[in-house]
């Protein structure tokens, strides 16, 4: 093991790396009608772009951990960031949506790859525990979320297309991609793999059937109101892009503070039950509220209300898979999964509804997957589960 000096500059570049992960995932919410109105397309034809960035997602990251263990941390690294560039160029420049939409799913599940190689990555140079690595983790991931929306809203305030903004991010990532082959790392140890029987016990175990739909729930809602905030916020309430933009950024700025508050909360115990139940109430109180008040300051306020609802619920959950298992790649694998396959269909079927009823009536809808979510954790997950008092 190299000295924490000596590992400072790689682990730095490697976080920059999960940074364009977060990135990725909310650059898209300001543009999705600009990019669907390039193809002719209304807002549920524009809401599949969210079920093609994810549907890959669903199946690469059951494989991620193989993949790293086959070729090793960097060579992944290298190898994710450079596809990474390049889809994003080819997206950018897509003239036909069919394309556009296999190049936004490789991006997906590029995002993906990067992710879970730079976290496997930064636990291996840093001097920290992994706790602490997690947290930090979080943090990188909680800044880039915030400067992905304001990044697409920034280019649009300044008058660029979709198109140019994509080919600057693929520009931008091909030069971290080259500055992550020039830079020096230290020798680390190989990862192994979960194999798939393990894999399919964990799949199998009933008492985390609750679990995980709570996952799909969860992420599917979260991915549903954030991704079409902003264009609730240009379209029906009259913001600017740039104003659109700032109120997602808000939301995930919202998330960050509040799960870093949460996660310094020590020594405070919660069930999970009482925790999510709690949650889950604001997140349907801020959604219904942004949805029906037309006074900003109430709109504002609703979308606080919103970040501080979303912000421990993923962990909660999430907790619930890990603790019941002894493997935490091959449960995060799962956990993962399922989410990713809610937040393919949920944000596109909210798109359906708002191409049907309007956005306004589509908001309402996220709510009640709100309100689903904490009747499945409070009414369907077993009580050994739900009611472990844990730390947030």
């Amino acid at each position: 093991m190299t000295t924490s000096k000596a590992c400072a500059l790689p682990i730095l570049i490697t976080r920059v790396a999960i940074c364009i992960f977060a990135v990725s995932q909310t650059m898209l919410s300001p543009l999705i009608t600009r990019i669907g109105a390039d193809f002719g397309l209304g807002l549920g034809g524009s809401g599949f772009l969210f079920t093609a960035y994810y549907i890959s997602n669903i199946f690469f990251c059951l494989v991620t951990g193989k993949i790293i263990a086959l070729i090793g941390k960097r060579t992944a690294m290298k190898a994710g960031l450079i596809g990474y560039a390049l889809v994003t160029f080819g997206f950018a420049h897509a003239h036909a949506f069919a394309a556009a939409c296999v190049l936004i799913s490789c991006m997906g599940a590029l995002a993906t790859f990067i992710e879970a190689v730079g976290m496997d990555l930064v636990d291996d140079m840093s001097p920290v525990d992994a706790a602490a690595n997690l947290t930090m983790t979080h943090g990188i991931a909680g800044i880039g979320m915030v400067g992905g929306v304001l990044y697409s809203g920034l280019m649009l305030y300044a008058g660029y297309d979709w198109r140019a903004i994509y080919t600057m991010m693929s520009f931008a990532v091909a030069a971290v991609a080259v500055l992550f082959c020039i830079i020096r790392f230290p020798r680390m140890h190989g990862s192994a793999a979960g194999g798939l029987a393990e894999l399919k016990h964990w799949f199998t175990r009933r008492d985390l059937y609750p679990t995980y739909l709570a996952l799909f729930l969860y992420v599917g809602a979260e991915g549903a109101v954030t991704g079409w905030l902003a264009t609730f916020m240009s379209d029906n309430l009259g913001y600017s892009p740039l104003l659109a933009s700032a109120g997602t950024a808000a939301v995930w700025a919202v998330v960050t503070v509040g799960r870093i508050i949460c996660a310094g909360l020590v020594g405070v115990r919660y069930t999970v039950r009482t925790l999510v139940s709690f949650l889950c109430t604001v997140c349907a109180i801020g959604v219904l509220l942004a949805a029906g008040v037309s006074m900003p300051l109430l709109f504002w306020i609703a979308l606080l209300l919103i970040g501080t609802g979303l912000s421990a619920l993923w962990p909660l959950i999430a907790s619930t898979a890990l603790d019941a298992g002894n493997n935490g790649g091959t449960v995060m694998s799962l956990i993962l999964f399922f989410g990713y396959f809610g937040a393919a269909v949920i944000p596109y079927v909210i798109g359906l509804v708002g191409d049907a009823a309007g956005l306004r009536v589509a908001l309402v809808a996220s709510a009640f997957v709100f309100a689903a979510l904490g009747a499945v954790v409070r009414f369907m997950m077993p009580r050994h589960i739900s009611e472990k008092r844990t730390e947030v």
